[in-house]
């Protein structure tokens, strides 16, 4: 489980996070006044409007301004601030509990009541901290405090039915924690995630430290790690803990010193130079590995899936061939080949996802999910939720397909330009779908917010001047800044810009039209929405869902009407096709869906009724093109013919025999075996690398079959004796414990049957058992995990059975 802490007493700050969840969280009860009602809904949007809206960028301790902050809040909204303090300090460990206890003494003295320093949750225990937090961490603080008041604002205004899903379900919750504004970027949403979910989330901070740690551990590029959801780096730890603890029969740390050294990279991991390596070592220099080429052209299949053992590299295979799908060619060397997969994946041409046991036709094609806090226009929001369909990985890549290409266009030719996203009317409300209808229509934006005011005039050319009107306003005499009638139409009237780009929002997920500001501010009495511009539509969506807002931006959309976007968030390559689409005539780039262990899900219950659209002759503009009702959303949907599917599939884990018949017809299969060959050459210490894969392969096949083999991969690489060892201890073995089911009697065998690796030993027999257990028992000792080591004699014993050096 991952609250096990060598490091820390990490039971009392469980227990101590346990009362926050039960008291607070799912009450609005108070941690340190019992009978109070702090974690409430209005004391939240208290904070939201006197610390958040009003934040102060001025000189002054940190302290010093959230005291003038917080001076016209209420008591209790002073005490929820000293309590979310308390929360936002709970996890880290160097800092001391009597810092913590001050800091959160301080906010509270500002209520003028006195704090009961005693209570259990001010304890040395309780504030002792778990894990590190970045500096970051304390000198952008108010980053945090930001994302935790719009956490809890969206947490309490949920019905109870939906705080209750959320508190049933770890992924639900780290669902939610992401959709939050600025919730990727954020240390405390792996923090809330530990807490309230330790035996689920890493007792780790640092989402860099938890990609290290899956690119180590499952031996996969960091540049490919880098690329996938949160959310799946959070299932892989989850599922690689499983494991390794699973396989050691004991709690593990990440951050135990046994562990770092194999993820964590410091400056020491330097190879010595040739002169200083033993004299015996012929192995290979680590070099930029060369590619090879398609010996016969670039696979013409619309769906293939590579299959065989574990370790054979069939996942990068299938980035080289993603490449050479898109490009039509392969770059000469494996970092170049990587670099531009990479830039595909960021161009959204290329999309990877892991199949597991729980994938679904869901996550897969589309499924139902809840939607929170209409868009808030004309001052009006509305509560609660509608569960509305979204698109899955195979559908959103499919629709990407469609687009036109773009014009050969390049992002300096808009690096002047701001960007904003607006929404028009509430997403999904019947009754303001005239106001997308005249925008779309009439080439035009339009704001609810700013009364009827006729705000042209050149009085009101700056921020100040809007506010100094719009507070002349009756009942506006208190507005700050922050107020959407000032703040939205300064956006519009005084920050856009003709040539400004504008991203219409469907929901905060999804985009609509993407165009181009082409007229200054005008007002308009009659209209529902007084206050527009001319736009020039360029590209707007076939269907009123529209597309992902992921396809061209790194975060999902807040609910403000109007707001400017952070240019290095957008992906201009996917931007500029909806900003300066090529004609009809040009084809459609290439796209390619990667499915990595294929055969580990429910194929059947995944597809659905798509299996049928996978058929090359059954996508668009073939001869038998077909197209499919999808049941949640009620679209027609088909497969496009410019998607490529490339799955692969562990045979180690499930033989292609086994696989669903209509699976197996409409997929080309390839074989991907143990290639020795890779090896030879690499020779440690008088130890031919190949010939120690070739001697485990031959008695692996002999027992198991083909579809039970070691791949080549986990030995490539290998420099060192030191190295192999590991390899053989860490990678090897654990693979031949699973494949045997534990019996390590044939394990042993299989690495030769003498004591080298695994060595064995007569177990006594207890008193008293001498008459009923005659036959002698025995257990196994690993030797590496007793001595570091197996040794050059270890392999010398392995190859020696059954065949020689080959010397």
């Amino acid at each position: 489980m991952s609250r096990f802490n060598p490091h820390e007493n990490a039971p009392p700050v469980y227990d101590a996070a346990s009362t926050w969840v039960e008291t607070c969280l799912k009450e609005d009860g108070s941690l340190f006044s019992e009978g109070k009602e702090l974690w409430t809904k209005d004391l939240f949007d208290e904070l939201d409007l006197h610390y958040v809206q009003n934040l102060d960028e001025g000189e002054g301790s940190f302290y010093e301004k959230l005291e003038a902050q917080l001076s016209q809040c209420s008591p209790f909204a002073k005490q929820l601030m000293a309590e979310v303090t308390w929360l936002i300090l709970l996890f880290a460990s160097r800092i001391s509990p009597a810092k913590k206890r001050a800091d959160i003494q301080l906010i509270w003295s500002w209520s003028d009541e006195e704090l009961d320093m005693n209570h259990p949750l001010l304890a040395e225990k309780a504030l002792g901290g778990i894990g590190h937090t970045g500096t970051a961490y304390n000198t952008q603080r108010w980053r945090e405090y930001i994302f935790l008041i719009n956490l809890l604002r969206d947490f309490k205004s949920k019905s109870k039915v939906e705080q209750t899903q959320l508190m049933n379900g770890p992924w639900d919750f780290n669902d939610w924690l992401l959709g939050v504004a600025d919730g990727t970027n954020r240390q405390l949403r792996h923090i809330l995630a530990n807490l309230v979910f330790p035996d689920n989330f890493e007792r780790s901070s640092s989402f860099k430290d938890k990609k290290l740690i899956v690119s180590a551990f499952r031996s996969t590029p960091m540049r490919e790690v880098n690329g996938w959801e949160p959310q799946r780096v959070d299932r892989e730890l989850f599922d690689l803990r499983n494991e390794i603890e699973g396989q050691r029969r004991d709690q593990i740390d990440f951050y135990q010193e046994e562990f770092v050294g194999d993820w964590r990279p410091t400056k020491s991991k330097k190879l010595p130079d040739k002169a200083e390596r033993p004299a015996s070592s012929t192995a290979l220099e680590i070099k930029d590995e060369i590619v090879e080429p398609f010996a016969n052209g670039i696979a013409s299949s619309l769906n293939t899936i590579l299959y065989g053992p574990p370790g054979t590299g069939k996942t990068y295979e299938t980035a080289r061939r993603a490449v050479a799908i898109c490009d039509g060619i392969i770059p000469s060397t494996r970092s170049e080949l990587m670099d531009r997969y990479t830039e595909l994946q960021n161009e959204k041409r290329i999309e990877f996802v892991t199949f597991h046991q729980s994938y679904s036709y869901e996550e897969f094609v589309e499924g139902l999910r809840p939607e929170t806090g209409d868009e808030d226009t004309d001052g009006v929001s509305s509560a609660g939720f509608r569960l509305s369909p979204r698109s899955g990985v195979l559908k959103r890549i499919a629709e990407r397909a469609r687009q036109k290409p773009a014009k050969l266009a390049n992002q300096s030719d808009y690096s002047d330009r701001k960007i904003f996203k607006i929404s028009l009317g509430r997403a999904w409300h019947a009754e303001d779908e005239p106001i997308r209808s005249e925008a779309y229509e009439k080439g035009l934006i339009s704001l609810g917010y700013g009364g009827e005011i006729d705000w042209s005039d050149p009085l009101y050319d700056s921020f100040e001047k809007v506010g100094e009107k719009w507070r002349s306003e009756p009942g506006e005499s208190e507005a700050t800044g922050k107020n959407p009638n000032i703040e939205f139409i300064n956006q519009l009237r005084n920050l856009m810009r003709v040539g400004d780009i504008i991203i219409a929002s469907q929901g905060n997920h999804r985009f609509r039209a993407v165009g181009v500001v082409t007229g200054e501010y005008e007002f308009d009495p009659d209209a529902h929405h007084p206050h527009r511009r001319k736009v020039e539509w360029r590209w707007q969506s076939e269907d009123e869902n529209g597309l992902e807002v992921g396809d061209i931006y790194a975060s999902n959309f807040s609910q403000q009407s109007i707001y400017q976007l952070y240019p290095t968030k957008i992906n201009w390559p996917n931007l500029l096709a909806f900003l300066e689409p090529a004609t009809a005539a040009e084809p459609h780039p290439s796209h390619v869906l990667i499915i990595d262990e294929i055969n580990r899900a429910n194929i059947s219950k995944v597809l659905g009724e798509l299996i049928t659209l996978l058929e090359e002759d059954k996508r668009v503009g073939a001869l038998n093109e077909l197209s499919v009702i999808l049941p949640y959303s009620g679209e027609p949907f088909s497969l496009p013919s410019n998607l490529y599917i490339v799955g692969t599939m562990n045979t180690a884990d499930r033989s292609i025999a086994l696989l669903d018949t209509a699976l197996r017809r409409r997929f080309r299969f390839e074989e991907v075996p143990p290639n020795p060959e890779v090896l030879e050459g690499t020779i440690v210490e008088g130890v031919p690398v190949d010939r120690v894969l070739r001697a485990i392969n031959q008695r692996l096949e002999w027992f198991l079959g083909a579809d039970h083999l070691i791949g080549h991969g986990y030995f490539t690489g290998v420099q060192n004796l030191a190295q192999l060892d590991g390899v053989v201890a860490s990678k090897v073995l654990p693979l031949l414990r699973e494949y045997f089911h534990e019996d390590l009697g044939r394990v042993r065998s299989i690495l030769g049957g003498g004591d080298s690796f695994l060595r064995r030993e007569r177990i006594p027999v207890p008193p008293g058992m001498q008459s009923a257990y005659e036959e002698p028992r025995f257990r196994y000792v690993d030797n590496y995990l007793e001595f570091g080591e197996y040794g050059s004699d270890a392999y010398d014993e392995l190859l020696a059975v059954g065949a020689d050096r080959g010397e």
